[in-house]
């Protein structure tokens, strides 16, 4: 397990990104303090996605659009702590996702349990998705498209929890699928990949490349809705 204060080429941020004290400032959290306070008293907490991908490529990079997963509760246990904190909405049960707005106002997070997913078909809905609140963060990680998003954050110690190799493709600029199968059972993931790419000015190593040209022909079965939304 590597922590983003063990990176060499991250130690001028070590002033600047309370990470590096093994410390979270909760206050720049989206969820409020007390709330994750009873989270973690319960279950481990992580921030995932984007928000940490670009947290690593710049401390000063705003946090937005903040994901987090939370291991160890069971799903209407958590519900039922997030209801004494603000609105809850369950928009994806089967996915084991839950919206969550803070009472007072705020912005909303989704806040999900780790889940393991399958693909049955073709269509980007056929997929036979399992959620568990016992699998340890890793093997929620395991399922994401590309490694420097594989990356999740501890609440609110900042632990880096990085199994497959993301903070180093962060360190080298390159785009890398988590796993082999990631475009053929999505594949939305070429077109966010090439954004990315352009994005970040990042590469695309070898073998990524070659399954996102294989999987071109899939580009049809994407929905227009999802394409706008991912462009």
């Amino acid at each position: 397990m590597v922590t983003y204060c063990d990176q060499p080429h991250l130690r001028k941020h070590w002033n600047r990104n309370p990470t590096c004290a093994y410390y979270i400032d909760m206050n720049n959290q989206k969820l409020q303090s007390d709330l994750i306070t009873a989270l973690v008293s319960r279950g481990k907490l992580y921030e995932v996605g984007g928000s940490v991908r670009d947290s690593l490529i710049s401390s000063e990079t705003e946090n937005k659009d903040s994901d987090y997963l939370i291991t160890g509760i069971p799903i209407e246990a958590l519900m039922g702590i997030l209801r004494r904190y603000g609105k809850v909405d369950l928009v994806g049960k089967s996915f084991g996702v839950i919206k969550f707005t803070p009472r007072g106002g705020g912005e909303v997070v989704d806040i999900a349990i780790p889940r393991t997913e399958r693909s049955t078909g073709a269509a980007h809905r056929d997929f036979e998705v399992t959620y568990d609140h016992t699998l340890p963060v890793d093997v929620d990680l395991k399922r994401r498209d590309f490694t420097i998003n594989a990356i999740a954050r501890a609440i609110p110690s900042g632990e880096i929890i990085d199994p497959y190799g993301g903070q180093a493709d962060l360190k080298n600029k390159i785009i890398r699928i988590v796993f082999p199968e990631a475009i053929i059972e999505d594949p939305l993931r070429i077109l966010r990949g090439a954004q990315f790419a352009a994005r970040f000015e990042f590469a695309i190593e070898p073998e990524t490349l070659a399954a996102m040209k294989a999987g071109a022909h899939l580009i049809d079965t994407i929905s227009p809705e999802r394409i706008a939304d991912e462009l």
